[in-house]
């Protein structure tokens, strides 16, 4: 039977092979404010153009080639934090959890901001004319200016009215945007993804809410909820003008959020909309389901409710747990196991410079893959997988693609079935 290949050419959409596709879109980059840094925006990475002074806080971790710099640039990081700061970074992949900052707010400190957040955000996108939403625009840039002027003083209070805000307002978005800008800690991005998932999607830019939540998926945070608010939504659906107006739908976005969040956080999710009779994309998310390549999925998988299903579908399931058509490796490899692993840590890493060299070395490196790559190289894998997803555009659903081929070939064991 075919049938992870078919699954697999459903995950692809309109892409090919990924690894035999080059990147024909090139990255576009946008200024942080009056920083000569830059934001990559296909793989969410802060660049310097080389020979540019590195900001203090920040440290030189790579290097890329950027259009925007017309040549090589510095990929740039935050100094690393204490042990204890990371640990609590990673504190929600790992079930944990860490103090809340410690704010002190004092009586009637909150009293103006909430007044202006209550005058500001009365307002629905959705039913705005374009000089409406220009006028609107305007008195949003008033707010986030006041905020960003009184740091130490409406920054508790922005997280406070946040924490109150219990409708769909736009606040929940916007507002969260405004306080991760400011204070970018675990906490502030937690609350950030609580937020979106509880906003009105209606009247939002879709393509920022999608690309959001996939890159905290892959900095560990769980967001399959809102993978699941995504299938939920009747108009589930943008193109990004970036890459030539490509089309994302409900199951483009889906593998974009459930993508790029840790599989065990999506797993019962996905599983939970699959056997659901009456949700119109159960079977997106058995697609996703199906894809996902670990043990956890494959015991979900057994657990799909299959009435109502099409017939091929059923048996799509039942030949993926019994006999899969896996990828076979290549009898003579034309890439080294070092040379996969170092391409996949720097896709980790956000530097896909060791990644287009081996594109342009075997563009069908897969199979390559599948015989040099060893079973404790699977988890490397899985993150590369996460991290190229997060790129939110064609040619990351085509990577996916191929590096769920790769997992598939490496990670199914026949006692899986039992």
């Amino acid at each position: 039977m075919k049938t992870l290949k078919l699954l697999l050419i459903v995950l692809c959409l309109t892409a090919a092979s990924s690894f035999a596709q080059q990147r024909g879109v090139a990255p576009v980059a946008k200024p942080i404010q009056s920083s000569p840094m830059i934001v990559d925006r296909e793989t969410g990475q802060t660049l310097l153009c080389k020979g540019a002074t590195v900001p203090a806080g920040f440290v030189i971790s790579g290097e890329m080639f950027s259009d925007a710099c017309n040549g090589p640039a510095w990929i740039v990081k935050r100094k690393a934090p204490s042990p204890r700061a990371l640990d609590r970074a990673f504190g929600t992949a790992l079930g944990l959890s860490w103090s809340e900052p410690n704010e002190v707010i004092a009586a009637g400190q909150c009293e103006g901001l909430q007044q202006t957040i209550k005058n500001t955000y009365n307002f629905k996108p959705a039913l705005l004319d374009d000089a409406q939403m220009k006028a609107k625009s305007a008195s949003l840039d008033v707010f986030w200016n006041q905020v960003r002027q009184s740091q130490a003083t409406l920054v508790p209070c922005l997280r406070k009215a946040l924490k109150e805000e219990k409708s769909g307002s736009f606040f929940n978005i916007d507002g969260s945007m405004l306080l991760v800008e400011l204070d970018p800690s675990p906490a502030s991005k937690a609350l950030q993804v609580k937020k979106f998932i509880n906003a009105d999607l209606d009247g939002t830019d879709l393509e920022y809410w999608v690309k959001t939540m996939a890159r905290r998926g892959v900095e560990g945070f769980d967001t399959s909820e809102a993978g699941a608010k995504w299938l939920s939504y009747p108009a589930a659906k943008y193109k990004i003008a970036a890459h030539g107006d490509f089309p994302v739908g409900a199951f483009a976005g889906a593998v974009f959020i459930f993508g790029s969040v840790q599989e065990d956080f999506a797993t019962p999710v996905l599983l939970r909309v699959a056997n659901d009779l009456e949700h119109p994309h159960r079977v997106d998310a058995l697609s996703m389901l199906m894809s996902q390549a670990t043990p956890a999925s494959f015991r979900a998988l057994k657990e799909v409710n299959t009435s109502g299903l099409p017939a091929h579908t059923s048996a799509s399931i039942r030949d993926l747990l019994d006999n899969p058509n896996l990828l076979k490796p290549r009898a003579q490899p034309k890439l080294t196991r070092e040379e996969n692993i170092r391409a996949f840590q720097g896709i980790v890493d956000g530097d896909y410079n060791a990644f287009r060299e081996l594109v342009l070395k075997a563009p069908d490196g897969e199979a390559d893959a599948v015989a040099t790559l060893r079973a404790e190289d699977i988890p490397l894998v899985r993150r590369a997988r996460r991290a190229s997803i997060a790129r939110c555009n064609q040619h990351a659903i085509s990577d996916y693609a191929s590096f769920t081929q790769i997992l598939w070939a490496l990670a199914w064991k026949a006692e899986f079935a039992k």
